[in-house]
């Protein structure tokens, strides 16, 4: 297992931050299998058993929402809403630079956003693979 981070290509210095404050059990339903498919999980290294979460109820696929949708937290466990699949974005044709966008493995067309442009930063849901769902894995160990 190799630690990283996500870091975003539109807002250069933010990264994505899981608070897994209080997750210490399974919340909600989960569904699929994780990771035997080509699908990524991303664990936290600060709070034991707590994945990266994305639900998308409420967000289309091809649809491009203004203020993003869904709900992105921490889940316990890796069930099926903590899977992922990294697309690379072409930059040139046959060239990616690094940058990709994580799509929810269970809800195709549906990729997590970071949108910078406030203090806080809100992380959500998008249904388009635009510059707010660009983003660089990097390896820090």
């Amino acid at each position: 297992m190799s630690l990283v981070v996500i870091h975003s290509i539109a807002f250069p210095d933010r990264f994505l931050r899981m608070d897994g404050t209080g997750v210490t059990q399974f919340v909600g339903t989960g569904a699929g299998t994780r990771n035997n498919d080509g699908t990524v999980s991303f664990k936290s290294t600060a709070f034991p058993n707590v994945y990266l979460r994305i639900e998308t109820t409420g967000v289309a696929q091809g649809v491009k929402l203004n203020a993003g949708g869904g709900v992105v937290n921490a889940q316990f466990g890796g069930f099926g809403g903590e899977t992922f699949r990294i697309h690379k974005k072409e930059t040139a044709p046959g060239k990616t630079m690094g940058v990709v966008g994580l799509e929810a493995a269970l809800s195709p067309g549906r990729f997590l956003r970071l949108d910078g442009s406030t203090p806080a930063g809100v992380v959500n849901v998008q249904g388009v693979f635009g510059s707010y769902e660009e983003f660089e894995i990097l390896v820090v160990g």
